[in-house]
């Protein structure tokens, strides 16, 4: 404040305007040296609408006492009026309207919109207003709850929490020690979904988790358990030894949470065993816990059999898992000769041979030989043992005095057992017993040859054939051999021609001495054999075909005239009181030879009973024929023609 003085006046001048400069002012005088002058000046100041510190955004929480502030300043001071989403508002049971704002005595979402705050000062004739947008904050409110879970060791557990809120809250979990599990090793939290997740589980991870849910109205909370399944782990399964006759048990011992069931199996076998006593009843299964605390599994066999040797699994089951374990039984008994099906060998021309035990036992067993139940020592050099176990071999060199009875004697820790083999002397079989002759055509004979009476104690392994021309020395015969049980035919022999025929037998040992001698006339050529139709054993055959049928044969002997063709003659027949008769034209085709020996006939009548006659031509004329009865498949009748 600053005074300027001019004759007669004084003038008091206020820069800035404040509140506090308002007020009377009183300018005092002295007039001719002695008269005192007083005046007081009045000064007021007038202020503009202000709405201060007024938030624009305010947010009230749901359910509580709240205040929508807006505090208006002017001078004079103004008058204030509310609206809400452009519709004015007065006082309710709910609302009550004051100078600094609108007092709500509980909170509704229905009180979030836009409020217009408007402040008027008639005498200035000013009015302003002022926007605020009010939010109402709900405080979260957990609606998804995590549930109890088990997880598997190792495996991964997955937790869902979820609330409503407003605005959206966040979610932190942490574990039952309180540490929060974000960025924690092995844990993902999702902080806007409410999913905790757990990798790598271990045992360890066993508890209780919480998961909380926030926003700027509040917090909720909820809490789940975890379980950790931690896999079965067999931690004992050993291999046994028993004797037949024992007792044998297993232990199968395994750990894990919960508790596993332990399972014995043989692995032949389709059905584990039961815990109790089985259908076989020698055996028996029970489950037990040590002072370990661990599972222990016992199969118990009685009286042990060889068929218990084998190999066993041991399965540790719980919800944690499945873990196997192998374990063998080893049944011990003493030897046998189970497996021997030789009791006899032969030897010829003191040709060294082998005699072999074999015997079956557990442990292995070692070999002792006798002749004629005298041990055989070392020193007689026509003897020499080979093996001593698991297989017996003894090297014998036979003169006569060498043959007879040889004992094998096994023996392991359970016992021993003997086998008798007998060593006989071989030599060439004696004469062909009987032969004769089962089919004869102009060029060919089959014969039917008897097994010597003795064949040298070897088997007869073929029999020999020499012929010659009756005029002839048997030095100038011819000869073939034939492997035992073929068909013994002779062929390319000479129309009309007179022979001479005698047979030997041949064993491993040699060719024995001949006998059995025949003398036979081949006849004048004829006509074929009948030929033989293949897959015609049945009365009747059914076809697959509707149409068709593929007759298949065997050539037969030409009997000294080559084959020129096949007549192949077929006709509809039926069953007349168990005789085929013909009811239908007979068809006749012919196929040229050499050829294949096969023909198609087709052009045939579905679901229709047939008649096949087959004959082998040569020059000489007709074989007999070889005949079929057919059946046509049900069906359309197709014509067509395959060749």
């Amino acid at each position: 404040m600053e005074g300027i003085l001019a004759p007669g006046s004084l003038d008091l001048m206020i820069q800035n305007l404040r509140e506090q400069d308002t007020g009377v002012y009183n300018c005092s005088a002295t007039y001719a040296g002695n008269q005192q002058l007083k005046a007081g000046v009045l000064v007021e100041a007038f202020m503009d609408i202000d709405f201060g510190d007024t938030p624009t955004h305010q947010t009230p929480l749901l359910g509580t006492e709240a205040k929508i502030r807006c505090t208006p300043v002017a001078k004079p001071a103004p008058q204030v009026d509310w609206l809400k989403d452009l519709v004015p508002l007065t006082n309710d049971e709910n609302h009550v309207i004051q100078q600094d704002g609108i007092l709500i005595k509980k909170v509704t979402e229905a009180d979030e919109g836009v409020y217009k705050c408007r402040a008027r000062v008639p005498s200035l004739g000013s009015i302003d207003f002022k926007y605020i947008q009010v939010e109402v904050y709900v405080p979260p409110k957990i609606n998804i709850v995590p549930e109890d879970a088990k997880g598997v060791e190792l495996d991964s557990v997955t937790f869902n929490c979820g609330a409503v809120g407003k605005p959206a809250p966040k979610y932190s979990w942490v574990n039952r020690d309180g540490e929060v599990l974000d960025n924690k090793e092995g844990y993902y939290v999702d902080k806007d979904n409410g999913i905790l997740t757990i990798v790598s589980l271990k045992p360890e991870h066993t508890g209780n988790y919480r998961c909380t849910a926030e926003n700027d109205a509040g917090q909720d909370f909820a809490e789940a358990d975890l379980l950790v399944l931690t896999k079965p782990k067999v931690e004992q399964y050993l291999n046994i030894t028993n004797s037949v006759d024992d007792e044998a048990e297993m232990r199968c011992v395994a750990t894990g949470d919960p508790m596993p069931e332990i399972i014995f199996q043989k692995e032949t076998n389709v059905e584990p065993f039961y815990n109790g006593i089985n259908h076989d009843d020698r055996i028996e299964v029970q489950q037990t816990t040590d002072d370990q605390g661990r599972r222990v599994g016992i199969m118990r066999i009685r009286g042990v059999m060889r068929s218990d040797d084998g190999l066993y699994t041991c399965t540790a089951n719980s919800e944690g898992g499945v873990t196997q374990a192998w374990g063998h039984i080893t049944v011990e008994y003493k030897p046998t000769f189970e497996n021997q099906h030789i009791s006899e060998v032969w030897s010829w021309e003191q040709e060294p041979v082998n005699l072999t035990c074999l015997a079956t036992s557990i442990p292995n067993a070692t070999f002792q030989w006798y002749f004629r139940n005298v041990e055989i020592k070392s020193q007689d050099t026509n003897f020499e043992v080979l093996e001593r176990g698991p297989l017996g071999v003894l090297k014998v060199r036979p003169s006569q005095p060498y043959y007879g009875t040889y004992t094998c004697q096994a023996t392991n820790k359970l016992g021993s057992e003997r086998y008798d083999l007998q060593l006989k002397e071989a030599h060439v079989p004696g004469p062909v017993s009987s032969v004769k002759v089962e089919k004869k055509t102009a060029t060919t004979i089959t014969w039917g040859i008897v097994d010597p009476l003795d064949n040298g104690g070897l088997p007869i392994q073929s029999f020999i054939v020499q012929w010659r021309v009756r005029d002839m020395n048997w030095v100038d015969a011819q000869s073939k051999q034939w492997t035992k049980g073929s068909s013994y035919t002779l062929d390319g022999l000479t129309l009309q021609e007179h022979y001479i025929f005698r047979f030997a037998a041949k064993n491993e040992a040699g060719i024995g001495e001949w006998g059995g001698e025949k003398a036979e006339e081949m006849p004048k050529r004829a006509a074929p054999e009948e030929p033989l139709i293949f897959n015609a054993d049945s009365p009747v055959v059914e076809l697959p075909y509707t149409n068709k049928y593929t007759l298949q044969w065997q050539v037969p002997l030409d009997n000294g005239e080559p084959i020129d063709f096949f007549q192949i003659m077929y006709y509809q027949v039926r069953n007349t009181s168990g005789k085929w008769e013909s009811t239908g034209k007979k068809g006749t085709e012919e196929s040229k030879y050499p050829s294949a020996s096969s023909y198609t006939i087709d052009n045939l009548r579905p679901g229709t009973h047939y008649k096949i006659e087959l004959r082998a031509h040569n020059e000489i004329g007709y074989s007999t024929p070889a005949e079929a009865i057919i059946k046509t498949a049900e069906g359309k009748w197709l014509c067509h023609r395959w060749k």
